[in-house]
């Protein structure tokens, strides 16, 4: 699976199974990447670089039990 294309059309979720019964505590990340069939201009602009730095403290994500 590595490199292979994963498709699709709005969005994708992806999960991350983390031990037995994801019982365990780690520190995961992952990149994704997406590609245009021609370059276009006009997209959001980056967020200042003090909003795209890692907050190890404060948590994103809560998982659905």
């Amino acid at each position: 699976m590595g490199d292979l294309p994963i498709r699709f059309r709005k969005s994708i979720r992806a999960t991350i199974e983390h031990g037995h019964a994801n019982t365990l505590s780690l520190d995961i990340s992952s990149t994704a990447y997406y590609y245009l069939k021609e370059p276009r201009r006009g997209g959001s602009p980056l967020a200042p670089v003090a909003e795209r730095l890692p907050r190890p403290d404060e948590e994103v994500y809560k998982p659905e039990r």
